[in-house]
């Protein structure tokens, strides 16, 4: 180590005395004892070095001359630290009260009396200066910490602040406050602070208080450390932004980001606290359980920014759906008012406990007001619609003890809602349970028949209705499962429409419809046009044209020989698209055929607008036409306007001579029911087939070829 360096280290020391022998002494002593030391005939002097030369320790004796005694220049000298303190040693020749008092006043650290025992002084300038230090760095520390810290009585109150005016951050709370005043910091007011005084003064651990400034956006934290045993160093920190994020961080785990619900995760722990409340008081209370009907529809069709503007709508109208005295309230696990508690689930879920009920009765008083809410049109970016809510309803506590069952089963009921013809609501029932599992069973048996390719096309015969002849066939899906049997289409196809794999058996349909029709263009009877449905979900995938012209492709047959059915209402979701895919298919030489005509909502203007080919008579019309009046007028109105806009008309579930003979003095064009053929697998229509050419070439046969 260097000379300078270990000059350096050693602390310097300024003497200000008028004896030169007594300086001198003293001098000669601190040096042999490790210091440095600087002297001062007086005290201008000793202003002047201690302003240049910032010494460690000052040694004042009282009597100097040019006016400026001891006690003169300490004053001095404290006034004009800033950063740092010195350690300032007093020495006079008389130790009376007043001149002890006066010095440590002025700030002195220590009071010396002459003759100074010198073995002594060394060691009590370096404890001054261990003890200076100390002190200096806690005042370095304070003023580097971006708090406010204050001495606090018992009582709360302010006795002095410690703080520089560099002491926070916050340039709010700098406006508010000083080193030795607090207005903004009501502690003496607030009986909560006071307990965290009183436990720091009695246990010795700190204590955390927070509080907010009344009329200001402004959160503090202020921890309270025992200082002795009646008052406490108050630390006060700033957490506006920590408490700010804190709540951005709550809102994302348990609020829905774009409803401002309470989300699933902040529902369940409601759920389960309203359940331990229930059980307390011995209260009863319903969940209903919301779901919009054909909301993908919407959201695919027009995009997932009206979807989700439609969402937002949904819920500010649920919040209006409420008994009369209560609202519906952002969840809070500690509420316990009881009232109605909404969230959303997810997607277009939502659910509403409804807290404190008498009967059945207010619960579907409340769920026909949710309908009625729902039904007037949304309106979002120009486009109007109609949302209709199927709501499933679950009683506590019979219907479920726990909130993962009570969901489970308002979910039950909400899915018998649906298949009830939806709009509606149903309260759940056993049965349902059983309906439920037995759905899920079947959802699953779907896939493995896909894969297992369970599934088979029979054919019905359409023949010409003055003629007889053959002139097409509807491909029609049945299921064969290994164990159970025929499974009907009723029972899976709104299953697989539910789940989405309607698309891909939908796919499979045209893939094996197209196959048939090459089998039996080579056969002696000639080519057959096959007419297969196509479900709303696979109209809408992007791969419908990729799908139909790829399945024709394949089996190498001519597209004139395929037609797609599709219901009504297919063609009236999103008319532009709608028109746009259905030119395509007619390009491209696929026929079209609009399938259950007059069970949806049927309109002149479609029929004129989208390229349609056919249009098929609702078998529920054909059923009582010879019967009912208003069956037949409806029947004659629908073949009186496809004649006089040049469709063709097929007449489904023909079964009597009767119906026949009414639809050909109509003009009816074909026919298909069991007055013809019921549907037949492919080898018993593949016999048919045979049958029709062989009574064709036999000229025996005056009569055409028929079915």
């Amino acid at each position: 180590m260097s000379q300078s360096s270990d000059t350096a280290e050693k602390p310097l020391v300024l003497i200000a005395d008028d004896d030169p022998d007594h300086c001198s002494l003293i001098q000669d002593f601190l040096e042999e004892s490790g210091f440095r030391v600087v002297t001062a005939p007086d005290g201008k002097v000793a202003l002047e070095l201690y302003s240049k030369l910032q010494p460690d320790v000052v040694l004042l004796d009282v009597e100097t001359p040019e006016g400026l005694d001891g006690f003169s220049v300490c004053d001095i000298i404290r006034a004009r630290e800033t950063v740092r303190e010195s350690s300032i040693f007093i020495i006079t020749e008389s130790e009376d009260d007043e001149s002890v008092e006066r010095a440590y006043t002025l700030g002195a650290t220590d009071f010396i009396v002459k003759p100074i025992a010198l073995p002594v002084l060394a060691h009590r300038i370096r404890y001054a200066l261990r003890t200076c230090r100390s002190l200096n760095d806690l005042r370095g520390l304070i003023r580097a910490v971006p708090d406010l810290i204050f001495i606090v009585n018992a009582e709360g109150e302010v006795e002095e602040g410690l703080s520089g005016p560099d002491a926070t951050h916050t340039l709010q709370l700098k406006a508010l406050t000083t080193a030795s005043q607090v207005n903004f910091y009501p502690c003496e007011n607030d009986d909560r602070a006071r307990d965290c005084i009183k436990r720091a003064l009695e246990t010795g651990k700190p204590q955390v208080y927070e509080h907010s400034l009344e009329g200001l956006d402004i959160e503090l934290e202020t921890r309270f450390v025992a200082r002795d045993k009646n008052s406490v160093l108050a630390i006060v920190r700033d957490i506006t932004e920590r408490k700010n994020s804190e709540e951005k961080i709550y809102n994302l785990a348990y609020y829905d980001e774009l409803t401002e619900l309470p989300n699933r995760q902040l529902f369940s722990q409601s759920l389960e606290r309203t359940i331990q409340i229930a059980q307390r008081d011995d209260e009863k209370f319903a969940i209903l359980f919301i779901d919009l009907d054909r909301f993908k529809r919407i959201n695919d069709t027009l995009g997932h920014s009206i979807g989700d503007e439609l969402l937002r709508q949904v819920a500010r109208r649920l919040e209006q759906c409420t008994r009369s005295g209560d609202s519906v309230a952002r969840l809070d696990p500690t509420d316990e008012d009881g009232g109605i508690k909404l969230a959303r689930l997810g997607g277009d879920e939502f659910v509403i406990i409804l807290y404190g009920i008498d009967s059945e009765d207010v619960v579907a008083t409340i769920a026909s007001r949710i309908i009625s809410v729902l039904t007037p049109p949304f309106s979002c970016e120009g486009h109007q619609f109609v949302v209709t809510p199927s709501i499933g309803i679950a009683l506590y506590p019979q219907d479920g003890q726990n909130g993962e069952q009570l969901l489970m089963n308002a979910d039950s009921a909400m899915y018998r809602a649906k298949f009830s013809g939806r709009n509606n609501y149903k309260f759940y029932s056993e049965t349902m349970r059983t309906k439920s599992l037995h759905r899920l069973d079947l959802e699953n048996e779907i896939r493995k028949a896909i894969d297992d390719e369970q599934f088979e096309l029979y054919y019905q015969p359409k023949v010409d209705a003055e003629t007889w002849e053959l002139v097409g066939a509807e491909a029609l899906l049945r299921w064969f499962h290994p164990v159970r049997g025929e499974i009907g289409p009723a029972d899976f196809i709104p299953v697989a429409e539910e789940t989405g794999l309607i698309v891909p058996i939908g796919q499979w349909v045209l893939r094996e419809a197209c196959k048939q029709v090459k089998v039996w263009s080579t056969s002696p009877a000639g080519a057959v046009p096959v007419s297969v449905n196509i479900s709303p979900h696979q109209f809408h995938a992007d791969s419908l044209y990729e799908d139909v012209l790829g399945a024709a492709s394949d089996a190498d047959i001519d597209p004139r020989l395929l037609e797609l059915e599709i219901t009504e209402s297919v063609l009236l979701q999103d008319l532009d698209n709608t028109l746009i895919a259905l030119q395509r298919l007619k390009d491209a030489g696929i026929s079209l055929s609009v399938d259950d005509f007059g069970t949806g909502y049927s309109s002149l203007s479609y029929l004129k607008r989208f390229p349609i080919d056919t249009i098929k008579i609702d078998r529920s019309f054909v059923k009582d036409l010879d019967t009912d009046l208003d069956d037949a007028a409806i029947c004659a109105a629908i073949l009186a306007m496809s004649q006089q806009l040049g469709l063709n008309v097929v007449a489904e579930g023909v079964e009597t001579e009767e119906q026949l003979a009414f639809l050909r003095r109509h003009g009816c064009n074909q026919i298909q029911g069991f007055l013809c053929s019921k549907p037949l697998s492919v080898e018993n229509f593949s016999e048919m087939l045979v049958k029709i050419a062989d009574a064709a070439s036999d000229p025996r046969t005056e009569d055409q070829a028929t079915a």
